[in-house]
């Protein structure tokens, strides 16, 4: 039974009863919007085209960093990076050596549903995103491999899915959530794929299939073989459309699918030589920020929809909030997208952005249609997306006017006011790791 969204944010009195339908949380990492063909993308992502054209699509969502534990925390929490605390984590030769743990002092995303009576699944391929750091908080059943293609997701899928099944027949909602690994770094080259994109992928490819990208960056590879950018692209799309071809089969075999909600979304993006970057956690630069989030609705209800509004991971949490829940959710820094499904409008707000690691420390805001940036100490930098969405064009000297009060406002916005302090989880470090940390401004 379709209801009419209204019900959900309306000013009846009392509330109406909480709907609890199946919902699927589908994270893919560093998938840039522009990846997919219904975001303006090059190559076909047919799989998701027609997930898109089933769906609520919203043109302009923002990652609140543009790497994936802040950005996964703020997914999972509502919050940003500079309120929840947990943005620091290394990864070295596929293994986690140390992370901040995602405190128990928050109300996760699962413990949300858990304590609305879902059953919750939870289903990990990245090895930040585990839950000795703090991110299986609410799940009933939660797997998690270390840095693993969509064949893990799909295993430990196949594991869950039977009791998922059992829930949904007993009348029992469900919450399940999958995070794909692809098409992150290192990038396996596809095929068919790779051979329609690049056939000659392997007169520069070769590097990047047998070196780390971080160790390729850091050596300048990129930068004396600058062809070899646009291959590295190719062979990241490969691994696009293989996901793809994968979610083809997946998302309409899925248990309740046609009265579920489905969200398919990125935790951040990916540069491909974009301001001089490569790879992500660089910068808020719009390649590692602009995501895709679509959210298809019980028998595609209001399906082929396009949203404007610039929104934010952070709004995910409190929307399935709204969804729910008739009882006020602990704060959150974002806002339920309801209104937004059902073609209303929102408030004009401002979205904030950060990412702190040791070699970069970078604070935006957007407040369409201008994008607010300031890296370390530097000035401000300015852009009209909706005029130069690439960024090329800086207007900070036409905004001079408008620069103190933008810059205070950045200033407020983003200070740092953690709740709950996060734990620092450290294992030891492989001596051949530090040099490469220490190049990537990991470690002093």
């Amino acid at each position: 039974m379709l209801i009419p969204l209204a019900l959900l944010f309306g000013c009846s009195d009392p509330p109406p009863p909480p709907v609890r339908p199946p919902v699927y949380l589908i994270v893919i990492d560093t998938l840039r919007a522009d990846a997919l063909r219904c975001y303006g993308g090059k190559r076909p992502t047919p799989a998701l085209e027609r997930f898109a054209a089933n769906a609520v699509l919203f043109e302009h969502c923002f990652a609140p960093s543009s790497w994936t534990v802040p950005s996964v925390a703020s997914i999972w929490t509502g919050l940003y990076p500079f309120h929840h605390g947990t943005i620091r984590g290394l990864a070295v030769d596929g293994r986690v050596v140390s992370q901040q743990e995602l405190s128990a002092g928050y109300t996760t995303i699962a413990e949300m549903f858990k304590s609305a009576g879902y059953a919750t699944f939870g289903v990990s391929a990245n090895g930040h995103i585990a839950r000795k750091y703090g991110f299986a908080q609410g799940f009933d059943m939660f797997d998690s491999g270390d840095f693993a293609d969509k064949t893990t997701v799909a295993k430990n899928w196949n594991r869950i899915s039977r009791p998922v099944t059992d829930a949904q027949t007993v009348e029992q909602p469900t919450f399940v959530m999958m995070f794909f690994f692809d098409p992150h770094h290192p990038y396996t080259p596809k095929e068919p794929y790779i051979g329609r994109y690049r056939p000659d992928w392997k007169k520069l490819g070769e590097p990047l299939v047998k070196q780390s990208m971080p160790d390729l960056v850091v050596d300048g590879y990129f930068k004396q073989h600058p062809k070899a950018i646009d291959v590295a692209r190719a062979m990241y799309d490969s691994e696009v459309a293989s996901l793809d071809a994968y979610l083809g089969e997946l998302l309409p075999n899925l248990p309740s699918y046609d009265e579920a909600w489905v969200l398919v979304l990125a935790d951040h993006g990916e540069s491909f030589g974009e301001n001089g970057a490569m790879i992500h956690g660089n910068n808020l630069g719009q390649p590692e920020v602009h995501v895709p989030l679509m959210i298809k609705l019980p028998r595609d209800q209001y399906g082929g929809t396009r949203v404007a509004t610039p929104v934010s991971l952070v709004d995910i949490m409190p929307t399935l909030a709204a969804l729910i829940t008739p009882v006020e959710p602990p704060h959150m820094d974002g806002v339920s997208l309801l209104p937004l499904l059902a073609g209303q409008s929102l408030p004009p707000r401002t979205l904030f952005l950060h990412v702190n690691l040791t070699r970069v420390n970078e604070r935006a805001m957007v407040q369409w249609p201008f994008k607010i940036i300031r890296l370390m100490d530097q000035p401000l930098r300015v852009f009209d997306l909706a005029a130069d969405p690439a960024e090329l064009r800086n207007l900070a000297p036409q905004q001079s006017d408008r620069l103190p009060g933008w810059e205070r406002t950045l200033v407020l916005g983003t200070r740092a006011a953690v709740l709950n302090p996060p734990h620092l989880i450290a294992g030891e470090m492989p001596a051949e790791g530090r040099e490469q940390l220490k190049n990537l401004g990991y470690l002093q």
